[in-house]
């Protein structure tokens, strides 16, 4: 039987696993729940970035230079429906979500 319960691992910090509950299955591991897929729409303040040769398979890399935050990397994949973040060849087209499109109310991808 699996038993849910409140995630406190995270509880404390901006991570976005901080929304998911933990649960415990009959050998007492634990997992955190799985992360609903979500839909960044597209946005007027949407921009685009083609991926040179330094920062192929590299979207923290990515991130830190369209954001100024190597952690972001993340908004990239959802955005581009990207599943594998080391598997971005060099040359590839990538939509950068506006950071106000990531945080408005709608969307509800980040919060604090």
């Amino acid at each position: 039987m699996l038993e849910y319960s409140e995630n406190n691992e995270y509880k404390a910090t901006d991570s976005r696993y901080k929304i998911l509950r933990k649960i415990t299955d009959d050998t007492d591991t634990s997992y955190l729940e799985t992360q609903n897929q979500r839909f960044v729409p597209n946005d007027p303040g949407d921009t685009y970035y083609k991926v040179g040769h330094a920062e192929a398979n590299r979207l923290d890399i990515v991130a830190n230079t369209c954001y100024g935050n190597y952690t972001l990397w993340w908004a990239i994949a959802l955005a581009n429906e990207i599943i594998d973040p080391f598997s971005v060849p060099e040359g590839s087209i990538l939509r950068i979500p506006s950071l106000t499109s990531l945080y408005s109310i709608k969307n509800q991808i980040l919060t604090r």
